[in-house]
């Protein structure tokens, strides 16, 4: 075989090739291709690259695949990913849509179930700014703590079966039925005082007693 036909052969074979990420580092990475063979810096595909971009880089030893037009291992683009024995398929199901994090997290839908989860470690944040976020869930179930730094508007109707501290007073309005604004079924207890119409609980006077060592009766 003479030497054109060799590097003819030689180009075709670097046209499509598979191998695994050696080193990721400022937007590019290597691919190893052989025990003896590891390519230059190299772009990977993306999901968009343009008005809208995506980014998400391989981690090393994840398996991929080399697109290098005319066999020129230097022009080469990196397509990810391929799973393998060391990076398995995290499910079988075809209906699951699922992204796994090396730290345990997992973001998955799936369709047939119609459910959307979020597994999280501990220690988590999940940051929403700036806007408003609108759930139209006919229930919204918190089951851990919920702080709000400002306004909280419910539209329909707030249980909370926790104790609830309120740390900047709360105003109550009756709806548009009429009705009493707040009903207590228990004791309500205030450090000051109570005012009702106008009326302070702890200073208003009675009439119909004597001054003295005698106590009034109960508030009329």
């Amino acid at each position: 075989m003479n030497a054109e036909l060799l590097e003819l052969t030689r180009l075709l074979h670097n046209m499509i090739r598979f191998g695994t990420i050696a080193e990721v580092a400022n937007g590019r990475a290597r691919v190893l291709l052989s025990p003896k063979l590891t390519t230059t810096w190299l772009r990977w595909a993306a999901l968009r690259a343009g008005d809208a971009r995506s980014w998400w880089a391989p981690s090393v030893g994840e398996q991929v695949v080399l697109l290098s037009p005319g066999g020129d291992l230097t022009a080469g683009v990196i397509v990810p990913a391929i799973y393998s024995n060391a990076f398995p398929a995290p499910s079988d199901n075809h209906a699951l849509h699922t992204t796994h994090y090396p730290d345990g997290a997992v973001v998955q839908y799936d369709y047939q179930a119609h459910t959307l989860g979020a597994t999280l470690p501990d220690g988590t944040g999940v940051t929403v700014a700036p806007g408003k976020v609108t759930s139209n869930a006919e229930d919204t179930e918190c089951t851990g703590n919920l702080l709000v730094q400002k306004n909280l508007i419910v539209n329909q109707n707030l249980t909370v079966n926790g104790m609830s501290a309120l740390n900047a007073g709360m105003n109550v309005q009756a709806g548009d039925g009429g009705g009493p604004a707040a009903i207590v079924q228990g004791v309500i207890q205030a450090t000051m005082d109570m005012i009702a119409a106008g009326i302070s609980l702890v200073k208003h006077p009675h009439g119909g007693v004597k001054k003295g060592d005698d106590d009034s009766g109960a508030p009329k």
